[in-house]
């Protein structure tokens, strides 16, 4: 299942001030595509993202996207939303809203990429109205709903949603691996419901279940 995430991240003053310096503005042709958060232009921005990275880690232990664990599929890392190149939304780049963690099969070119997630923009961040589900300002439950065949926990669109319908086709999250993935993710939740198990157990099923 996918659950809306958690957002716990914050920065100080002195630490807004120092993003403020590299952030991007309008016209954004002096960056030429090297993006700040790429291309950090000095140790305090680095230690920011660093610490970024740390808050969520705290707070998201699944994809944001997907909804997998991401020990079970990767370590994650961080995901611009609305995507940060120079010829999208740069100005986003160091939003702490525009910033959650994705598993592999969510963060790669072939997936999201560049593609555009803003279908109305506007300067305020939560203002913007988005073609995808939200890992933050959404609720999932509001657009997707699932089918369980035992094999596969199947993700199909609540409520004719354009947003699930545009995740779905973007993070694949219908695909086979996924949908195989999320069962055994949902059938050992349901067996730590049922049974209290002993850590041996637990790493036993975790084998059983390919994790």
């Amino acid at each position: 299942m996918i659950k809306k995430c958690i957002h716990n991240s914050s920065l100080t003053l002195s630490e807004v001030k120092e993003l403020a310096k590299v952030r991007p503005h309008e016209p954004f042709i002096n960056y030429k595509g090297n993006n700040p958060w790429d291309y950090p232009p000095n140790d305090e921005v680095d230690a920011i993202k660093k610490k970024i990275r740390v808050d969520l880690e705290a707070s998201q232990k699944v994809c944001g996207f997907c909804g997998l664990k991401l020990k079970g599929t990767s370590q994650g890392q961080i995901e611009h939303i609305a995507p940060k190149a120079y010829f999208r939304h740069p100005e986003f780049t160091f939003t702490l809203k525009n910033l959650v963690l994705a598993c592999h099969y969510c963060n790669s070119p072939e997936k999201k990429g560049t593609k555009d997630t803003i279908s109305i923009k506007k300067t305020i961040y939560s203002k913007c109205k988005f073609n995808i589900v939200h890992p933050y300002l959404d609720d999932p439950e509001e657009h997707y709903e699932w089918t369980d065949n035992e094999i596969e926990l199947l993700i199909q669109v609540k409520n004719d949603s354009p947003q699930a319908r545009k995740s779905i086709e973007i993070f694949g999250l219908d695909n086979p691996d996924m949908s195989e993935l999320r069962a055994g993710e949902f059938r050992h939740s349901q067996l730590k419901t049922k049974y209290a198990l002993l850590p041996a157990d637990e790493l036993l099923l975790e084998a059983a279940l390919g994790k």
